[in-house]
């Protein structure tokens, strides 16, 4: 009885992860290459590339002298929500300390919804 269960447990488990991931929306190459070109345009945002992580969590970067990261962020997500990006968490992360130190350093994060 126990073992039924499980499998019955397991067989849930998957068919909700299937329909998860085939039904989730995702960016086209032209909508995220729009928001990154029109984040990029901002002088806020010195850095390239703009990358994005499954479509869902857009990393930034900046320098964190001359910007306050929590602006930036709530900048960026009203950037890309101009573009058509509606469910995505924009991060922000210092650019020099990346290129000096190889140092992921998430300064702020902000969600776009």
């Amino acid at each position: 009885m126990k073992r039924n269960i499980i499998i019955i447990l397991i067989a849930a488990c998957v068919g909700v992860t299937w329909y998860i991931a085939n039904t989730t929306e995702r960016l086209t190459p032209q909508v995220k290459s729009a928001a990154e070109n029109a984040i990029l345009e901002q002088p806020e945002f010195p850095a390239r590339p703009v990358w994005w992580h499954d479509d869902s969590v857009m990393a930034v970067g900046i320098v964190p002298d001359t910007v306050n990261p929590h602006h930036a962020a709530a900048k960026a997500c009203e950037i890309i929500k101009a573009k058509g990006v509606t469910t995505a968490i924009v991060e922000i992360y210092d650019v020099v300390k990346i290129q000096k130190e190889d140092d992921w350093d998430q300064l702020a994060a902000d969600s776009c919804q």
